[in-house]
Formats: C-alpha cells, structure tokens, sequence
C-alpha cells in the first residue's frame, strides 16, 4: 500500500514546473480549444500530481489516469498534458514495483489511450489501419515500461553488485580478524615456549634454596646451596632475557624469526639448564636431525623444552630423563621419559596455569600432521612421544 508521507524535494518541485510550463505552453501557443478555465485546473491538477511520482507512483498514475478521461469528456480537443503525465506516471510504476503491478498499470494505461483515440477518430478500430494504430499504441505504451524495467534492472545489478562488496569486505574483516587471533595465538605459544623453561628453573632453585635454608646440617652447606641456586636463577633470567629480546626483534620485523631459531641449540640449552636445576638428563641427538626442515625440527625443541619443563615441576631434582631425537625416512620422532619423583624435594611456588603446555604442543604436533601421546610408565615417571612426519610442510 502506498504512503502519503512524503518530503518534497527541489526535485519534486522542479517536475512540477517543467510539468506546468509545458502545459501552459500548449495551451498559449497551440490551437483555441475553448477549454477556459477547466483547461488550466487540468493542466494545473495533473502538474501538481506528476509531483509526487517518486513517491507514490501508482497513486499518481490513476491521477493522471482519471484526468485523462475526464480532459477527454469536457474538453473539445482534449488535454494533452494529462495522458503525457501519465506516460511519465507508468514508467515510475514499472521502475518501482513489480510485474504484476506494472502490467496491470499498463493494461489500463492502454485502455484509456484507446479509449481518448476512439472518442476523437471513430474508425480507429475499424480496418487494417485501424490495426495498425491498435498495434502502434501498445508499443508506444509499453515503451516508458520497457524503459522503467530497464532502470530496475540497473538498480537491482548496483544493489547485488553493493551487496557483494559489503560481503567481500566482511569476509576480508573476518579473515584480517582470524590472521589476528592466529598471531595472538602464536605469540602466546611463543612465549610460552621461551619462557616458561626458564621460569620454572628459577621456581625450582628459589625452593631449593629455600629448603636448604631450614633443613641444611650446617651454614657452610646452607651457604654453598644459597650460592649455587642463587648463580642458577641469575643464568635463567639472563637467558630469559635474552629470549624475550629475540622474540620481540621478530615481533617488530618477523622477516628475522627464521635466523633467530636454532633448534639443536634451544635443546641444548633445555638440556643444561635442567641438569643445573638438579635433574639427571641423559639426551640422544640423532646427527642426521639437522637435515629434516626447519618447521619439525623447531616443533621438536620445543616439545623437549616442554617436556623437561614438566619434570621439573613434577618429577624434581634426582629425577632421571632421557631425551631422545630421532630422525629415519619417513618421519622425526621425539621422546622424553622421567623416573618420577625421587623422595621429597622442595615445593615449587604455585604458578598459574599457562593454557599453552601440552595443548599447545599438541596443536603444533597436529598442525603439521604428526601425532603426540603422552603418559604415566609404570615405574611411576612419565612418557612424552611426537612423531612428526617428514613430507609436512617446512
């Protein structure tokens, strides 16, 4: 159903007026019709109509149409302005709305144009002449519908063509938002990853030293004990730092994350720094390691960083760990196995979960289509094995 609240606009006003100048135009220059007076509220009515055909195209039409009809009765000669306000009406219903409701306008805007010929030229139907003004009628009627489709048409294609940029750039948000979300990921892992060995470390020689400050037989071995853990913990947050360093130079240009990584180095330094902090490590390097890509052997030192990190906090010092890489052709495979605790041993403090330890490697392990199992073994330890196959990506 149509609206009547409407905003008229310059526009509407200056349709108006070329609407209006044209009739009274006709009307002065062209030939006496006697019309008067009814002639100019015609003229004026179907001016003021044609107004209002952006906004209500259909009512307008039957306006027009109406007028038409009446100009036709009163009028000697007709109005000429009305059936011309009409035509404009009918190409702003078939721009507007749909099939049904244009070919419905056209079929009455048709019927009233035979009707005004018919009244003026009685032979209009009558005779091949008479067909010929039949058939010449309706394609000079349907051309401002063919001309309103047409519009429709290049409206409906910029509205598609504007909704598939609308959705082009939301998938693009939704894409920068995921590679957003990934990287937060990995940084978080990363961190993790450099950092958690070396925390843990600290953790565990600040409780060392702390039990060694109440159960210690005498000073000299409390003193001794103090010393070496406290020389343990400045060599863990030394390094601690400089691994925060390095993460951040590949945070500011991640062209550099590729140089800083030393895979066989990071699994060396896992290795002393826990021997220092009072665990047996027995490690096996397989040389030919060196030559799987780049992306396994990284994920392998950092599943071995996990791992001893683990032992730390739950096996604690005393605690046997052999730590094997290895490497065949088909697939990389790492293990870590501990003995489990070896009688008491200081209480770490109480760190917060990091959500990144055994998940997080799981995810790097699947991501590159290897697999991780993890476990109790039934001397009371614990069994860490990943195996990552070769042909994944580097």
């Amino acid at each position: 159903m149509e609206r009547f609240r409407v905003r008229w606009s310059w526009l509407d006003a200056a349709i108006v007026a070329v609407a209006g100048g044209l009739g009274a135009v006709s009307i002065v220059l062209g030939p006496p019709s006697g019309g008067g007076a009814t002639e100019w509220a015609l003229v004026g009515t179907a001016a003021v109509a044609l107004g209002l055909v952006r906004h209500v195209p259909l009512i307008v039409f039957a306006v027009e149409v109406a007028l038409t009809l009446v100009g036709d009765s009163v009028l000697p000669a007709g109005s000429h302005v009305a059936p011309l306000a009409g035509v404009v009406a009918l190409g702003a219903v078939a721009y507007r709305h749909r099939w049904l409701a244009t070919a419905a306008a056209y079929l009455v805007g048709y019927a009233t144009i035979l009707v005004a010929f018919s009244s003026d030229e009685g032979g209009l139907l009558t005779g091949v002449d008479g067909l010929v003004r039949i058939v010449t009628l309706a394609l000079t009627v349907a051309t401002p519908v063919a001309f309103g489709r047409y519009l429709a048409g290049v409206r409906l294609a910029a509205a598609v063509a504007a909704e598939r940029v609308r959705d082009a750039e939301q998938r693009r948000d939704a894409e920068m938002q995921a590679i957003r979300l990934a990287e937060r990921a990995r940084i978080a892992g990363d961190l993790h990853d450099l950092v958690a060995h070396h925390v843990s470390a600290i953790a565990l020689q600040a409780g060392t030293a702390q039990y060694a400050a109440t159960h210690a037989p005498d000073p000299e071995q409390r003193l001794s004990v103090a010393v070496d853990s406290l020389g343990a913990i400045h060599t863990s947050a030394g390094q601690a730092l400089v691994d925060l360093r390095s993460l951040l130079r590949v945070l500011r240009n991640p062209s550099e994350q590729e140089s800083l990584v030393d895979p066989e180095q990071m699994i060396a330094d896992a290795v002393q720094r826990s021997r220092t902090a009072g665990l047996h490590v027995v490690a096996h390097l397989d040389e030919g390691a060196v030559e799987a890509p780049l992306t396994l052997r990284v994920t392998a030192a950092r599943v071995v960083q996990e791992a001893l990190t683990n032992a730390l906090k739950h096996a604690g010092p005393g605690a046997e760990v052999e730590t094997t890489v290895d490497v065949d052709d088909t697939q990389l495979s790492v293990e870590v196995a501990n003995s489990g605790p070896v009688g008491p041993h200081p209480t770490l403090p109480t760190l917060p979960a990091s959500g990144h330890g055994l998940a997080g490697m799981r995810e790097r392990v699947e991501i590159l289509g290897g697999t991780l199992a993890a476990g109790p073994t039934h001397t009371g330890g614990w069994r860490l094995r990943v195996t990552l196959p070769l042909g994944a990506r580097s």
